[in-house]
């Protein structure tokens, strides 16, 4: 029961870039922080450093926004640390900002989650599913492709214009090509949902794809996912 008690008297917010992490850690009255790399070594240092401050990783509440960028790799990995992961949902974080007249920019500071995870105890963050994973996956993959096609596209007139005949053919054939690479992701993409339905809706859907997100969320959306 010590040791219970001692885990809920801790509280680490995390805040997370795309070469570091930044973590605060409230134990003892005390308020301590620590920067690491955000890869397994960066996480490994950051358990160590927990158990030097005497504070015990299993069960630990760590909180963190996991709708920003860089932040799933490492949750998944301290949850399987044995920490308690927890999503601070923006709308309650900006509440909990509001109510203690913070500027609107800490909802990324690590200090606040810090306190945010203390006094609100958000809920325990599920890992997702590998399939939903993967989808995210996939249609990173198809936005980039369709970037690529877009820069193409603007070479394309250029070409034309400045009357580069060969390269302008050139680069057409590269168009049809990604436009053939792109129909295939798609096709790939829908056989994937198909074969597991229900998934989350994922953020990079939001306002793109709307052939996807039709097929796949339309009856999830209604059912208040």
């Amino acid at each position: 029961m010590e040791h219970a008690s001692k885990r809920e008297s801790a509280f680490v917010g995390i805040e997370t870039s795309k070469l570091q992490l930044k973590a605060v850690l409230l134990s003892g009255g005390e308020m301590l922080c620590k920067v690491l790399e955000n890869d397994v070594a960066g996480y490994r240092w950051l358990r160590s450093w927990l158990q030097r401050n005497d504070v015990p990783v299993m069960g630990l509440r760590v909180c963190m926004r996991l709708d920003m960028p860089y932040s799933e790799a490492p949750a998944r990995m301290l949850a399987d640390m044995g920490m308690l992961v927890c999503d601070a949902q923006p709308a309650q974080l900006e509440e909990y900002i509001r109510s203690h007249g913070l500027p609107g920019d800490a909802a990324h500071s690590a200090a606040v989650l810090a306190h945010y995870c203390q006094h609100r105890r958000p809920a325990r963050w599920t890992p997702p599913s590998p399939a939903y994973v993967e989808l995210r996956l996939w249609l990173r993959r198809l936005h980039a492709m369709e970037g690529v096609r877009r820069q193409e596209s603007a070479r394309l007139d250029a070409h034309l214009q400045a009357g580069q005949h060969a390269l302008h053919a050139l680069v057409r054939l590269q168009v049809a090509c990604l436009d053939a690479q792109i129909r295939q992701h798609e096709s790939a993409i829908l056989d994937h949902v198909r074969r597991h339905p229900g998934l989350p809706r994922p953020p990079e859907l939001a306002g793109n794809y709307q052939r996807i997100a039709r097929y796949t969320f339309g009856a999830s959306l209604a059912g208040g996912h």
